[in-house]
């Protein structure tokens, strides 16, 4: 028995799971075309030498959002990390001592350091800088959020797990 329904429910799904797996391939290129960009600037920024909180740092995200069209955001993302300070320490660090031949040799070395501290997506350049979290802090901020009900269950349940009687 033929079902055109079911037999075009199935193609649907063959598409849809076509266009996914396309969609997550394009997702995983720009990620890797974005982690590029970061080393590229990063790397540009150890000729350039400039520091972050500076006019010419100031200057240097102006130009990209004035000069070279790039969103405001993802133009305070790349000053962030290029001129972020513990990844300059970092990279510098790595170069001490090493010879660089070319732009694309260096471009390739600073990957290679960012791999080596396991820094391989913009993420986790991101992670990297960022300022330590409270967990503690988040935990009560979280807490805090809870209605009446929901933080009576929650004391209950965390005097349970302190092994105290919730009476």
């Amino acid at each position: 028995m033929e079902n055109t329904l079911f037999s075009n429910a199935i193609a649907l799904q063959a598409d849809i799971d076509r266009r996914a797996k396309l969609a997550s391939e394009t997702k995983q290129a720009a990620n890797d075309a974005a982690f590029v960009q970061m080393v590229l600037f990063i790397a540009g920024n150890q000729s350039a030498k400039i520091q972050g909180g500076t006019k010419k740092a100031g200057q240097f995200q102006s130009a990209l959002i004035e000069a070279h069209n790039f969103p405001k955001r993802h133009a305070q993302t790349v000053a962030s990390i290029a001129l972020n300070k513990k990844i300059c320490a970092l990279v510098n660090k790595g170069l001490a001592g090493r010879t660089i031949e070319n732009d694309a040799n260096l471009a390739q070395v600073v990957t290679d350091i960012l791999a080596d501290n396991e820094l391989t997506t913009v993420n986790k350049l991101k992670t990297y800088i960022a300022a330590p979290v409270d967990r503690v802090a988040k935990l009560l901020e979280a807490l805090a959020k809870l209605e009446s009900e929901e933080f009576e269950s929650f004391k209950v349940a965390f005097e349970e797990m302190l092994g105290e009687s919730a009476e």
